[in-house]
């Protein structure tokens, strides 16, 4: 047994020479691909869902090729492959015994390239190198371990089957099988973390003296023989694939019953007003009956659903609980008929439910459940399939085409030209760097706030980031408002509106209706910008969003109830492809400070005026202006500036002079009447408003502003 061993640790050892070009894995797996092994696919995505040669893989990835649900004749034509190409003196495997395999059609440890994090291969790839260096299991970093998992495409079941492929001797993987194996010795961690990995890992040695790949082999044993058991698994009577239904029931708000659920063996539904269902002999009998006992609910809605779980629910039927309109808890089978149980307070229907599982499940971005208590998703392709991916076998699902018909394409989206960093410098007066470390923080942090004095174009440079983010022009996906004091929480995200009858509405607000086209195209970066953002009583716009704006916040895991919707299932979540950008005048000496709350959720960036900028020249020279006029303009405001910068018992940086006021439009020249007539009317004015109390101050700015013609 376990001749695999020797093979694999030669393969482990020889892949650190491809960290840094492991490009050459990509074209050896191509190459076989076209002598026709079964080795996984090497097509991968770019951020326009365009197919592109792969041109990176991690070492888990490639190890997973000879480890997934192939034959073993595959596998072993692979190794061989592998044995000819390096010169490996390791003989071929003959057995394959203990080895966790991945799905044939999910076998990457990465998303496609368009999802793929810059440093997704190179963690990977560290936490690789890590790993065979360990000389035992307690010197396992981790929070290397941690950074792995938050990864997309990677969580501990696969990490620790990566580990296993490469160091059997240390590691036993958490895939399914270990783990029932595991609980049938009593051990029932649940493995989120590396610490919750290396406490598992202790209890089960603790608990066993088989060696690690016998407890592997062991694991995968007693799994086939429930397999060819299916009465012991399924005690009651099969359901043909034809007749049997798949339901979605929800144990309470919040799913506040579901561990009473799962350790009762049950299922039910409220409306215990209803009494016995099955006295009802129709949907129409349930319909006018409910006015009696729940006044402000729809009849006919709330009938059919009782009706389904009373009549139509049978033994053998799957049924999924879910969490909110974000989750599923797990699934079970039907195992008895319907019963009301006067024994519950309050008396409650319910059935024998036969719970298979409860691992809890997250749907993917832009995915929302059902609202309504209970659902037939029989029809539900798609649906079925994400359970098929995230449990494994279900009765009956091998029916679903694993590949469901997508709907009907959407029309093609308007062509935008590539916007990159030279588009944006063209016209920005600003340095390449600070760009570069503003569009950083963007992809990092999320949320942005530039900061500056009059005239530094922070508005305008937020839309150029905007468009450098998306990496094109695309209005459709940037949204602008102004905050101001009369701006509420009811116009940004939710809240009651005038319905037009004498009533009153729930209406979605501007924000709340930006996310909800962000979550229709998870893959696409969107950009809000919120102008004069220090204008507005922020805590009271944002409510709910002070937390769930913040960057590890950003999935459903964190979906919660706004304050205006009465249905806690109706949950909210901002998703991590919606980005803001603010902007803040820090010359506006009618503004508090901002909430200490919300700074920390913000990166700060200050964007100084641009005089000095090559940019700026070529702007003024554009509009016909001479050298000794673009010169004659930076030479006062320099001058001005300073004087500004140094007074800081007064004024200080945020009250410098921006370059925005000197900048031509409409096609007018910049000659000297011109920049005379931005001296008198705009400069001036913003002076005497800065030196209001300081007649002297004034009077030497004044001074320095009009140069040598003071």
């Amino acid at each position: 047994m376990f001749t695999w061993k020797p093979i694999y640790a030669e393969i482990a050892k020889k892949l650190p020479e491809f960290e840094d070009h492991n490009e050459v894995l990509v074209s050896l797996l191509a190459e076989w691909h076209e002598q026709g092994l079964k080795v996984s696919s090497v097509v991968d995505k770019d951020a326009s869902d365009a197919e592109v040669p792969m041109d990176e893989i991690d070492p888990f990835t490639f190890f997973a090729n000879f480890n997934r649900g192939v034959s073993d004749d595959n596998r072993r034509a692979i190794l061989e492959a592998i044995k000819g190409e390096w010169e490996l003196l390791s003989d071929l495997p003959k057995d394959f015994d203990g080895l966790p395999l991945m799905s044939a059609q999910n076998s990457w440890f990465m998303p496609y390239k368009k999802l793929r994090e810059p440093d997704h291969v190179k963690e990977l790839w560290q936490f690789y190198l890590h790993c065979l260096q360990l000389q035992s299991a307690d010197e396992l970093d981790t929070n290397q371990f941690d950074s792995c998992c938050a990864l997309r495409r990677v969580a501990p079941v696969s990490l620790t089957m990566g580990m296993f492929w490469i160091r059997p001797e240390l590691w036993i993987s958490v895939d399914k099988k270990n783990r029932e194996y595991a609980a049938s010795l009593g051990v029932t961690r649940s493995v989120k973390t590396g610490s919750d990995y290396l406490k598992w890992l202790e209890e089960v040695r603790e608990k066993t003296d088989k060696s690690t790949c016998e407890f592997s082999l062991q694991s995968h044993l007693n799994s086939l023989e429930e397999i060819l058991q299916p009465d012991k698994k399924d005690p009651m009577p099969p359901t043909s694939q034809s007749n049997r239904n798949y339901w979605l029931l929800a144990p309470g708000r919040g799913a506040v019953y579901w561990d009473n659920w799962f350790a009762d063996g049950i299922g039910a539904v409220g409306w215990n007003e209803m009494g016995d269902l099955l006295e009802y002999d129709s949907k129409e009998a349930m319909a006018e009956y409910i006015p009696k006992v729940y006044e402000d609910t729809g009849p006919v809605h709330v009938a059919h659903m009782l009706w389904e779980f009373a009549r139509e629910m049978k033994p053998g039927d799957v049924v999924f609980a879910k969490r909110g309109l974000h989750k599923i808890c797990g699934w079970g089978i039907v195992a008895g008929d319907y019963q009301y149980d006067e024994s519950l307070d309050p008396d409650y229907s319910v059935r024998k439910i036969d719970w298979k599982e409860s691992t809890e499940k997250t749907m993917p971005t832009g995915g929302q459940l059902p609202l309504k208590t209970i659902t037939r998703m029989t029809a539900k392709t798609s649906f079925l399939h994400q359970m098929v991916q995230w449990y494994g076998e279900i009765p009956g699902l091998e029916s679903v085409d694993p590949a469901p018909k997508p709907p009907p394409p959407d029309p093609p989206p308007p062509i935008h030209d590539p916007y990159v960093k030279s588009d944006a410098l063209a016209d920005l007066f600003m340095a390449p760097e600070q760009l570069e470390s503003c569009v950083e923080l963007l992809r990092r942090k999320k949320n942005v706030v530039l900061q500056g004095a009059p005239g530094t174009g922070k508005t305008y440079v937020a839309k150029r980031l905007a468009y450098l983010l998306m990496g094109q022009k695309d209005d459709s996906r940037v949204q602008m408002v102004q905050f101001h004091q009369s701006l509420t929480y009811e116009d940004f995200v939710q809240g009651y509106k005038p319905s037009g009858d004498g009533g009153f509405k729930l209406e979605n607000g501007s924000f709340h209706n930006f996310v909800d086209a962000a979550l229709a195209k998870p893959t696409l970066p969107f950009v809000f910008i919120i102008d004069e953002i220090n204008r507005g009583n922020m805590s009271k716009v944002f409510g709910e969003l002070m937390m769930l704006i913040e960057p590890d916040k950003r999935s459903s895991d964190y979906a919660i109830p706004l304050s205006y919707c009465s249905d806690l299932e109706a949950t909210f979540y901002v998703p991590p492809n919606v980005h803001l950008i603010g902007t803040m005048n820090t010359a506006d000496r009618s503004l508090s400070m901002v909430d200490y709350a919300l700074r920390r959720r913000f990166a700060f960036v200050e964007l100084d005026p641009g005089f000095e900028s090559p940019v700026f020249s070529d702007v003024l020279k554009s509009a016909d202006a001479s050298e000794e006029l673009v010169s004659d303009v930076r030479s006062r405001m320099k001058l001005l500036n300073e004087m500004i910068a140094a007074d800081e018992s007064n004024l200080g940086r945020g009250y410098r002079i921006g370059h925005s006021f000197f900048c031509p439009t409409d096609g007018q020249p910049a000659d000297s009447e011109w920049m005379q007539q931005i001296i008198t009317f705009e400069i001036k004015p913003l002076l005497k408003e800065y030196y209001c109390d300081d007649p002297s101050q004034l009077s030497t700015a004044l001074d320095v502003l009009n140069g040598s013609d003071g």
